[in-house]
């Protein structure tokens, strides 16, 4: 959708004020009947409540989480108005501040696409963006992809903080080729993950309870590889056993075990793949292929793995997809980005995630179509490294390239 420039920024921010009040309205801070439906939130106050009463992290089996959530938790009781609402309230900041990320990306990459996939994907997805906390982890990952190769401290910093929350984040230094930025970067994201977690230990004590928890997670109903149980309750009609465990429900079938062990297994063949890919990329650069080195394609990989890693997840929550509508805006405000239809087809599963919750019909949909994205993708990358363009076989290695990249 393309505006007048002098008109962009007043269409904007009209937009995100009456969506983001659509988004209110939804929670119903304005129902004087019914009153306001908070979901979550009323667990992270109580949270909250253990962690500032008791100086410790929650044991219960919900607990899930990195000790940065943590400390995210303990902001809303800075304020003056209740808990619920001033959680609400910190996510529609850290919503202004995505959309004003991605409006300075779009800027500099000359496309708009972004910008409305921010203004218009979060509602659509409903209250959940303002009633979750993935709203926190999406921004800091998009502000480290919107610096990268530029601020190699600050995307390890950002990268770091936010994997002290959600640990995808990290995956932003898969985006960096060049081995001097990365070094810095790596080193950054370590110095932030063990501050946060040293001050978490000298608060709270003990954290590895997380680990525990999400150790033993069984397969969930909502993720991808749980499809043909969700397919035969379709064709048949026979809904699928479940069991309510870790906060929601798992598929309660003796395959569904070795299913979620083995994804374990495909989490730790994503990650050697991405080592891979990087390594590819790296060695391409080397060799002349400076295509290779912009940072449009370094957002392109993180999207990617990021995709991978949602895909062979056991847990596959309809928050999850906050991620991939801030990546997909990022990854759309580039003309030159390859994953384009990637990009869509990942908007179209997360229509249909905005309501899994009716059928289990639209669920077996946006598995495939996340599926089929997945594999766009993937192959997209491996096709950029391993086909070399007749233009550049003939080229003399550049060392050049590399050096030009190290500012």
């Amino acid at each position: 959708m393309r505006l007048p420039s002098h008109l962009k920024l007043p269409v904007w921010i009209l937009v995100w004020i009456l969506t983001r009040g659509y988004m209110l309205a939804q929670i119903g801070l304005w129902d004087h009947v019914n009153g306001a439906e908070y979901e979550d939130v009323k667990s992270y106050e109580s949270w909250s409540n253990t962690i500032a009463g008791e100086h410790r992290l929650p044991d219960e089996e919900t607990w899930q989480y990195p000790p940065g959530a943590a400390f995210l938790f303990l902001i809303p009781r800075l304020g003056p108005l209740d808990f619920k609402l001033t959680f609400v309230i910190l996510m529609l900041v850290i919503d202004l501040i995505g959309f004003l990320l991605i409006m300075r990306l779009a800027d500099r990459e000359h496309r708009d696409t972004g910008v409305w996939i921010w203004l218009l994907g979060m509602p659509v997805l409903g209250a959940t963006s303002l009633l979750r906390f993935d709203i926190v982890p999406t921004v800091i990952g998009i502000a480290a992809l919107v610096v990268i190769h530029r601020r190699p401290t600050w995307v390890g910093a950002l990268a770091g903080l936010g994997a002290t929350i959600k640990v995808w984040p990290a995956f932003v230094l898969f985006g960096e080729w060049d081995r001097r930025r990365l070094l810095r970067s790596a080193a950054a994201a370590a110095a932030t993950v063990a501050a946060v977690f040293l001050i978490a230990w000298i608060a709270f004590g003990d954290q590895t309870g997380f680990l525990h928890h999400q150790k033993d997670r069984g397969l969930q109903l909502e993720s991808v590889a749980a499809s043909p149980w969700e397919m035969r309750h379709v064709i048949t009609g026979t809904p699928t056993p479940v069991a309510q465990r870790f906060g929601t429900n798992e598929v309660d079938i003796a395959a569904a075990e070795p299913i979620a062990k083995a994804l374990d297994i495909a989490a730790v063949l994503v990650l050697l793949a991405a080592a891979w890919w990087w390594w590819m990329r790296d060695r391409a650069i080397r060799r002349g292929r400076e295509d290779l080195a912009d940072e449009v394609l370094a957002r392109d990989f993180v999207f990617t793995v990021v995709l991978l890693f949602l895909v062979t997840s056991r847990v596959l929550s309809p928050q999850f997809m906050i991620w991939m509508v801030g990546l997909s805006a990022v990854v759309l405000c580039a003309r030159s980005t390859r994953l384009e239809r990637p990009a869509w087809l990942v908007l179209v599963a997360m229509l249909l995630s905005g309501a899994l919750g009716i059928s289990p019909g639209k669920a077996v949909i946006r598995d495939l179509v996340l599926l089929f994205a997945t594999a766009d993708a993937s192959w997209t990358m491996f096709r950029l490294v391993r086909d070399r363009p007749e233009a550049d076989a003939a080229a003399p290695p550049i060392e050049a390239v590399a050096k030009g990249h190290t500012a």
